[in-house]
């Protein structure tokens, strides 16, 4: 194959490469001639490439948890691999941020004091693109009347999302009081039978409504904003 002869090329010289392939699962539900799957011929590849030959790092990235799941279970890098979540800011690097916005975002036209900082992260948490939102409407409005217009927008995302879908409402009730539900928990509460369960589950993941950590198997509500939306959508 070119590329592992390309990589061969590289550790004679010293070189151990590192290759970095983001959002894979695009390339997901692809087949090849005769069926078999690209994503699996792939993992088959970086297993080769890196447990039995070690000519490379191989990292790969995705916004879809339950995509990451189906590598976790089925790439068989299970004991010679390490998951990592990236997630938001810390609440001590979002505070940092927001008590010196001259100096992060070159905003020269206000400051924040603690208890705004605090407001903002109660809302959107350490989410930089709304945070970077929020700052951006502070030019024209009151900090208190960006930061409840925005909670009424992710109200409206939940709204749109469920529609008329009782399954739907069912699964993101259950996160109307719980920031963090397993797997485990769920089956708990979950009264609908398991593969419409899973089904809806999985969208829930791929509209960016929940996040999954499938090294834990746990669902939480994707960023602080769309708690809010969970919690007002429900709280009517």
């Amino acid at each position: 194959m070119v590329m592992k002869k390309e990589l061969q090329k590289l550790v004679k010289k010293g070189i151990k490469p590192v290759i970095i392939i983001d959002e894979l699962q695009a390339l997901d539900k692809i087949y090849l001639n005769g069926g078999r799957s690209l994503i699996t011929e792939l993992f088959n590849f970086f297993v080769a490439m890196t447990k039995e030959s070690h000519l490379a790092h191989i990292i790969i990235c995705s916004s879809d948890g339950y995509f990451l799941e189906t590598v976790y279970t089925d790439s068989r890098l299970k004991k010679c691999s390490e998951f990592f979540e990236v997630n938001y800011l810390s609440k001590e690097d979002t505070f940092e941020w927001l008590l010196n916005v001259d100096k992060y975002s070159k905003i020269k036209d206000y400051r924040l004091n603690e208890n705004e900082a605090g407001k903002i992260w109660e809302v959107v948490g350490g989410s930089m693109w709304e945070i970077q939102s929020i700052l951006g409407k502070l030019f024209q409005q009151d900090l208190d009347e960006v930061l409840e217009e925005y909670k009424l927008k992710m109200q409206g995302i939940i709204d749109d999302y469920i529609g008329f879908d009782s399954g739907k409402a069912e699964v993101l009730r259950l996160f109307f009081g719980h920031s963090r539900l397993s797997r485990k928990q769920m089956a708990t509460f979950i009264t609908e039978e398991t593969q419409k369960t899973e089904a809806l589950l999985q969208d829930l993941v791929k509209n960016n409504i929940l996040y999954y950590d499938p090294t834990l198997a746990v669902f939480y509500p994707q960023g602080r904003s769309l708690e809010w939306g969970i919690k007002l959508y429900f709280a009517r």
